[in-house]
This record gives C-alpha cells, sequence and structure tokens, in this order.
C-alpha cells in the first residue's frame, strides 16, 4: 500500500520536473522565419507602390504643361 502510493508520489516529481523542463523551453524559443527572413514580396510591393505614385505625378505634370502650352497657344 505504501510502496503504490511513493511510486505516485516519485511519478508526479518526475513529471514535475519534466514541466519545469518544458517551460525552460518554451521561454527560448526562436523568432519567427519571417522575421528572421524577411519576403521579397513586401519590398516589390514597395517598389510598385512608389512606381504608380510617380507615374501618376509624372502624368500630372504633363497635363498641366501640356494645358498651359495650349491655352498659351490659342490665346
Amino acid at each position: 500500500m505504501f510502496s503504490n502510493s511513493n511510486q505516485n508520489l516519485q511519478n508526479q516529481s518526475n513529471d514535475m520536473k519534466k514541466g519545469t523542463a518544458e517551460d525552460q523551453q518554451d521561454d527560448t524559443f526562436l523568432p519567427p522565419r519571417n522575421a528572421v527572413h524577411p519576403t521579397e514580396k513586401e519590398k516589390w510591393l514597395r517598389i510598385f507602390y512608389r512606381t504608380l505614385l510617380w507615374l501618376f505625378i509624372l502624368l500630372v505634370v504633363g497635363l498641366l504643361v501640356w494645358g498651359w502650352r495650349k491655352v498659351k497657344g490659342e490665346a
């Protein structure tokens, strides 16, 4: 009767030791892969949006210059 309870106590203490080892492993985890190696997708997306912005700005400037020349030529 006592030997069975002693085994239970030993098993519980072993489980507790395993739990603390697992907790320690959880505390020292590696960062996610995308944090260490960022994707090229974000880089190309930023370049794409900046290119679109500059094309729009150039279009507006070009239309303004074309409009001023047209108005000056007809006046």
